[in-house]
């Protein structure tokens, strides 16, 4: 993770997909006004931005714990961690402003990062879930496996292309349970897919998925408007 504010880019992907927008300021006073003048502690900045996190930004089921908290600047740096990932968030020192995410000022963000969220394909109507199930377990077949955490929003968009998480149960694996296996591939961002054991860069749609794999595209795919964004969380 980033040792500063303005020195590194810091992504942080704990965030609900549509709930933040990234360099966005989220207040966190919460109905009484945070003034220097009250005089709170680094400590207590933290403690109130950490609940901030807990009780407005994660999903069900992850909680964020306050590991340390630093001075960077004019901001206070908070070190949390989610299970058994670690992160950076800044908080102004007046209490008032949490900045989930800090951006080097002077570099362009990775494309992975800064890329525009393009509208998420509709297949309802289009492809039956006959066809959808019969593609999936081709995919199986031919060891086509995603690595994704459910936090993140692209992982998210990417199972929905694919009809919901029942749906890519065979081809699914979910990093923030099988953290250790994760690890061992080398998985730095999600999601994170594998074709015959070699990574997969190529577009996530139902046509770039079937040429990777040979298998047959699902019938009706072709109405399915746009593309599927190609986006990841780190």
């Amino acid at each position: 993770m980033s040792k500063g504010f303005i020195k590194n880019l810091i992504p942080i992907s704990i965030i609900i997909a549509g709930l933040l927008i990234a360099g966005a300021f989220i207040y966190t006073n919460q109905g009484k006004e945070i003034t220097s003048e009250e005089g709170l502690s680094s400590q207590e900045i933290a403690e109130k931005a950490i609940n901030y996190i807990n009780q407005n930004i994660l999903a069900e089921g992850l909680t964020a714990s306050l590991i340390d908290v630093s001075e960077e600047g004019s901001v206070y740096k908070i070190h949390l961690k989610i299970r058994e990932n670690e992160y950076d968030s800044y908080a102004t020192k007046d209490g008032e402003l949490l900045f989930p995410e800090g951006y080097d000022l002077e570099e362009t963000p990775t494309a992975q990062n800064t890329e525009d969220e393009s509208p998420q394909p509709s297949i309802e109507g289009s492809i039956s879930s006959e066809e959808l199930a019969k593609f999936v377990g081709c995919l199986e077949k031919a060891d086509f496996v995603i690595y994704g955490a459910n936090w993140c929003s692209w992982t998210k968009k990417l199972v929905e292309m694919l009809s919901g998480w029942d749906m890519v149960k065979p081809i699914y694996i979910e990093c923030t349970e099988e953290t250790e296996l994760c690890e061992e591939k080398g998985i730095r961002g999600y999601p994170t897919i594998f074709v015959r054991g070699e990574q997969y860069q190529g577009s996530r749609t139902f046509e770039g998925f079937a040429a990777a794999t040979d298998c047959d595209v699902p019938v009706g795919a072709e109405s399915v408007t746009g593309e599927s964004p190609s986006g990841g969380c780190q």
